[in-house]
């Protein structure tokens, strides 16, 4: 029996290079893109390899060609989602700037308009005490009104009396008791806790009286007077009964000047020095105008009130 003829082996595609074939090199190029996408591969290491397998001719050119114009592709697309990402960032950015910003803008308004209503409820309950004051110091102030000329009459001719006194108690020889003894006060004291530095104060230095004189030489001249040693030549005049009550009232009249007189001295200084740094610092012209000026403001705040007032 003969053998059985072999079949008939398909036809085989031709030898050669793939891309002398282009339906054979269209069918490679498809299958390497499928290749590239089903195993991640990226762009570079791809056309290294489809270097290497096609490494001459006019296919690598045109390939070369559909690389480069794929690269290019790629590149333009990330550079465009790339834009695209920042432009959508900047307006995040901004939104965010201007809502902090209208935020800021609201809580400002809202502080201006609490403070406001805190200044117009401060007005308005200022104005409410301004006028309640108004109506219950109202018929006071007539009062003081009224009363002012008196007390300021009464201060005059205390004045008066307490040197009328003196100069009667000098020329003659009459005893003296705590009551007839004219104390540098206004009102005649009763005992000694009466004569106190306040008391002293306002009738020595009141400005109803001895306007000729400074604070300072009415506080000498009274301090002459009342001196202890000099007051003890008049002690004998005293009866032994009110000499305990007499002496504790010289003693608080002559600590009452001295403290009148440190303080004094105390304010003189320093108006000086206020006045020298003054004159180191501005010119000389201007240093002697607000020396002037100093000068006439102590002297009108003594003659406005008459008491100790210090700057």
């Amino acid at each position: 029996m003969p053998p059985p003829k072999p079949e008939p082996r398909p036809s085989q595609p031709p030898r050669g290079m793939p891309w002398q074939h282009m339906g054979t090199f269209t069918w490679v190029v498809e299958q390497e893109y499928v290749k590239l996408d089903k195993h991640g591969r990226n762009t570079e290491q791809w056309i290294r390899e489809q270097q290497l397998r096609f490494p001459e001719g006019r296919a690598r050119h045109e390939f070369g060609e559909r690389v480069r114009r794929r690269m290019w592709e790629d590149m333009m697309h990330r550079y465009e989602a790339e834009a695209e990402r920042w432009i959508r960032q900047e307006e995040e950015m901004r939104r965010v700037a201007a809502e902090r910003e209208r935020q800021r803008a609201k809580a400002i308004q809202e502080e201006m308009r609490r403070a406001e209503e805190q200044m117009r409820q401060q007005r308005e309950a200022d104005r409410r005490k301004r006028t309640e004051e108004y109506r219950y110091r109202r018929p006071e102030q007539r009062t003081r009104d009224r009363s002012k000329p008196r007390v300021d009459k009464s201060i005059s001719d205390s004045w008066k009396k307490y040197e009328d006194r003196w100069a009667t108690l000098a020329a003659s020889s009459e005893p003296l008791t705590f009551a007839n003894i004219p104390w540098p006060v206004a009102s005649a004291p009763r005992s000694p806790e009466q004569i106190t530095l306040s008391a002293i104060s306002e009738f020595l230095l009141s400005p109803l009286h001895s306007q000729s004189l400074t604070r300072k030489d009415r506080i000498r001249a009274a301090q002459l007077r009342w001196h202890p040693d000099r007051f003890q030549r008049m002690m004998h005049r005293v009866p032994s009964t009110e000499k305990d009550m007499v002496v504790e009232g010289v003693g608080a009249v002559a600590r009452s000047l001295n403290e009148l007189m440190g303080r004094e001295k105390s304010h003189s200084r320093h108006r000086v020095s206020r006045q020298i740094v003054f004159a180191r610092v501005l010119p000389e012209q201007m240093s002697s105008e607000i020396q002037v000026s100093c000068s006439d403001a102590g002297r009108q705040n003594v003659d406005q009130y008459g008491l100790m007032r210090y700057a």
